[in-house]
């Protein structure tokens, strides 16, 4: 089953992205209201990048993510800052193959739009062991920052690491035949 990613230069490519996310909201495991995940998957399409991933066949889209370029508590001006606001494949298509291809997607959309990025950082629901044993990795790092927090009754954990290193961790995963 091959699957292409495509940047969400369009805009039925904008739409499609918005009415994905907004479908699968109650999958995304965000611990903030309706409005306020609203705001986190448009502000990618006005701050930063969007993406879709789709399956080749029957061509039908499996997996979105979109970031911000700077931070709000530096009003955005530390561009090289990339905030992950966003990253979701559907459960059915989950796999470390497609993850990478995703995660690789998101940092050539990063780079594309700021040569000098250099951190990125976002935060998942402590809750989630599975993304928690895979960020543990990336947290080992040297330079890598990791940290907790709680946003309502749920415990969130942040990192942020060097772009630089994740890059390089990417380009040991060949993507050809996914």
């Amino acid at each position: 089953m091959p699957f292409f990613i495509r940047p969400c230069n369009l805009e039925m490519d904008t739409t499609a992205y918005i009415q994905y996310l907004i479908t699968h909201h109650a999958s995304l495991n965000l611990p903030y209201s309706f409005a306020a995940k609203l705001s986190f998957f448009s502000s990618p399409i006005t701050m930063g990048r969007a993406l879709l991933m789709f399956e080749d066949e029957p061509y039908g889209i499996v997996g979105a993510a979109g970031f911000v370029y700077g931070t709000g508590a530096h009003d955005y001006e530390d561009r090289h800052v990339c905030h992950v606001e966003i990253a979701y494949i559907q459960e059915e298509y989950r796999s470390t193959p497609l993850f990478m291809r995703m995660l690789n997607g998101l940092l050539a959309e990063m780079k594309a739009g700021n040569p000098g990025v250099s951190r990125v950082q976002f935060w998942v629901p402590a809750s989630q062991q599975q993304l928690e044993k895979l960020c543990a990795r990336f947290a080992a790092w040297p330079c890598s920052v990791k940290s907790t927090g709680v946003s309502g009754d749920q415990h969130l954990t942040f990192y942020s690491l060097s772009f630089a290193k994740l890059e390089e961790y990417c380009r040991r995963f060949h993507f050809a035949n996914t």
